[in-house]
C-alpha cells in the first residue's frame, strides 16, 4: 500500500472511532449551543459550505503532507514544516494585521526555533534508524 492507502485507511477508521463518542459526549451541547448560533449568524448556507471547504482544505493539506513525507527524506520534510509554520505567522500578520511586540515577537522566534531543533534531531534518528535497518 502506498502513502495514498494508508491515509484513506486511517482516515476511515479515525472517523468511525470518533463519530460515536463526539456524539454522545458532545452532540447535545453541540446542536443546543454552537450549531444553532453558528448558523443563526451566517446562516446555513455559509455555514454548510464554510464548513465543507475547511474540511476539504484540511483534508488535502494532510493528503500533500502524507505523500510528501513518501518522497522526501525525513530532514527536508522537516525544513518544510518549519517552513510553512514561518509563512503561517507571517500571513496572519499581513493579512490579518496582527501586532508584533517584542514579547511576541521573542515568543514567535523562541516557537520557531524549538520546533526547528526538534524536527531537525527527530529526523536525524530517523534517518539513523533507517541506516541500521538497511
Amino acid at each position: 500500500m502506498d502513502s495514498t492507502n494508508v491515509y484513506a485507511y486511517i482516515s476511515i477508521i479515525a472517523l468511525v472511532v470518533c463519530i460515536p463518542p463526539a456524539l454522545i459526549i458532545e452532540g447535545p451541547q453541540l446542536m443546543q449551543y454552537g450549531l444553532n448560533d453558528a448558523i443563526a449568524k451566517v446562516g446555513m448556507t455559509k455555514f454548510v459550505s464554510d464548513l465543507f471547504l475547511v474540511g476539504l482544505f484540511y483534508h488535502l493539506y494532510n493528503q500533500i503532507a502524507t505523500n510528501t513525507l513518501e518522497r522526501v527524506a525525513p530532514l527536508t520534510h522537516a525544513v518544510g514544516n518549519v517552513l510553512k509554520r514561518v509563512f503561517v505567522i507571517g500571513f496572519s500578520i499581513i493579512i490579518f494585521g496582527n501586532k508584533i511586540t517584542t514579547q511576541t515577537g521573542i515568543g514567535t522566534c523562541i516557537a520557531i526555533a524549538g520546533v526547528a531543533l526538534y524536527s531537525y534531531i527527530k529526523a536525524k534518528i530517523e534517518e539513523e534508524k533507517r541506516a541500521k535497518a538497511a
